[in-house]
């Protein structure tokens, strides 16, 4: 449906992305996902057609659309400022979006009112973007944009600077909209969690390069290189060399033996290990089991549905693990960790 092929952009000497490729198939919904600067808002505006690449194709639906202008692609696209025009009502910034694309009058009447319930504000249809709330200018701003039914939605932090539980709400609500329209979506983020939970796939980018293109799950679970695994999610890390013991790959760091879950791991292999926060157990005794640490609680976070805890362990290096809610530990108790050995990545 839309190809990104080899893009390439150069801003003077400095490179923003760099031999960029993947594929976005009917329907999907994938996130662009990286720290700022690392070329995520440049790939989406190139798409648009407001960036031109340096080198590289992007096609969509089969056309080669790298050197149109963007009102000759069929893109819908909502900002993070929401960009309606303040002197309008909300039917009049849906409307001036479809008569930019030729609607008829009578079609413009019509797909207006669609698209205010499409979004669930069929009474506001008279009111001002001033007179909204961040949330509803938001929808205003996804409703404009999918009222000509493009052919592919480009949204560019359209969430950032919303409170975390408007965030959330609006989380569900867009992946209802794209489910309910089934419009093919790019999302550009640098929040992993907004990723993770609405994408079909999501497209890794640091300093204007793809470290991992996966789906959410595999990007947690099996993240392709370092900088994956440190930037989304939280973790636990080690380091040291590979060896092997009666056919188990161990590493030893700092005396603490950590057993891998593959053993075909060469030896001598330098490797860094991550474990993240729910795959620690915590219990004030010791258990015997494989990958148990000693470690003295240094801060607690209660969360609601869970408590964060951070432990110094024995040397100095510090572990962080998920309890259950509210626990019975105090900050400077004794506790060990520990955490099977399937759920090491090894990296």
């Amino acid at each position: 449906m839309l190809e990104v092929d080899t893009f390439t952009k150069y801003y003077g000497e400095l490179c923003a992305v760099e031999d960029l490729s993947f594929r976005i198939e009917e329907g999907e919904f994938v996130t662009l996902l990286g720290p700022s600067g690392c070329g995520k808002s440049t790939t989406l505006h190139a798409i648009a057609g407001l960036v031109e690449p340096t080198d590289g194709r992007i096609r969509l639906r089969g056309t080669d659309v790298t050197d149109l202008p963007p009102e000759k692609r069929n893109i819908g696209m909502a900002f993070q400022s929401t960009a309606l025009f303040p002197h309008m009502t909300v039917r009049e910034n849906i409307a001036y979006g479809l008569k930019m694309h030729g609607y008829s009058a009578a079609d413009v009447e019509d797909r207006v009112e669609e698209s205010l319930e499409l979004v669930d504000m069929p009474d506001h249809g008279d009111h001002k973007p001033g007179e909204l709330s961040g949330g509803q200018q938001q929808r205003v701003s996804l409703a404009r944009s999918l009222a000509y039914e493009p052919d592919i939605l480009l949204l560019d932090e359209p969430l950032t600077g919303l409170d975390r539980v408007l965030r959330e709400e609006m989380r569900g609500w867009l992946n209802r909209i794209q489910r309910e329209v089934n419009v093919t979506t790019l999302y550009v983020t640098h929040d992993q969690e907004d990723a993770l939970s609405m994408s079909d796939k999501v497209v890794v980018l640091n300093d204007g390069q793809a470290q991992q293109i996966d789906s959410p799950e595999r990007i947690y679970e099996s993240p392709a290189t370092p900088f994956v695994a440190e930037f989304v999610g939280k973790s636990t890390q080690f380091t040291g060399t590979v060896t092997h013991e009666n056919g188990q790959a161990v590493v030893y760091n700092d005396k603490k033996r950590i057993t891998l879950p593959d053993s075909s791991i060469d030896d001598d292999q330098s490797v860094s290990l991550y474990v993240r926060p729910e795959d620690i157990e915590v219990s004030p005794e010791p258990t015997g089991a494989e990958n148990e640490f000693r470690g003295i609680v240094t801060d607690i976070a209660n969360l609601g549905n869970r408590a964060e805890l951070s432990a110094t362990l024995e040397d100095g290096s510090t572990a962080l693990a998920h309890t259950t809610r509210f626990p019975d530990i105090d900050i400077d108790d004794d506790i060990f960790l520990r955490f099977p050995a399937e759920r090491v990545i090894v990296l």
